[in-house]
């Protein structure tokens, strides 16, 4: 893959950094039972509602800042479904199997980051992740993880590179989806 040769193929300013020297990883709130209602001010972002449950909890508690996620913020699930996700709807709040993850951006842009989740996601279940019947991947791990990073310049080059790819990509499963 695009990706796979990239990190192969790594130039000579590229350098090698911690998750947590690039970004911070917050957790959401671990919510009690009572906290969790029909009907409130904030949605409660849990992860079934990233992958596969349309019933939202709320709540009228109020936050720290960094317990909101809103449009535009990337995040994490990290407990039994895995991956980033840019957020795109409106401010929520957010449960404890969640990362908002806060690049520092004079190292890292947060498209970059996302592909590089993306990519790597699975590689750190593997690595990374415990439990028997919910796979989760400690905080602690995650921010030790290793990666290599290229320069800010690159990091842009190379989302553009993919976002162009997948363009051509979409096009090309419409017109074969037209002729089936």
């Amino acid at each position: 893959s695009y990706l796979q040769n990239i990190f192969e193929n790594k130039g000579d300013d590229w350098g090698e950094k911690k998750i947590i020297e690039i970004c911070r990883l917050v957790n959401g709130k671990a919510y009690k039972k009572k906290e969790l209602l029909d009907d409130g001010k904030y949605r409660v972002l849990r992860v079934g509602n990233l992958f596969t449950s349309k019933h939202w909890y709320y709540s009228d508690l109020e936050l720290a800042e960094d317990k909101y996620i809103d449009s535009g913020d990337l995040i994490y699930a990290w407990s039994a479904s895995f991956g980033p996700r840019t957020w795109t709807e409106e401010k929520v709040i957010y449960h404890y199997h969640i990362w908002k993850v806060i690049p520092d951006y004079e190292l890292v842009t947060k498209e970059f980051l996302y592909v590089l989740f993306e990519w790597d996601k699975e590689k750190i279940k593997k690595a990374e992740g415990t439990g028997t019947t919910m796979i989760h991947v400690g905080k602690g791990s995650m921010e030790q993880r290793e990666i290599l990073l290229p320069p800010i310049k690159e990091q842009k080059i190379i989302v553009q590179k993919l976002d162009t790819l997948s363009l051509k990509t979409k096009k090309i499963e419409a017109i074969y989806t037209q002729k089936i």
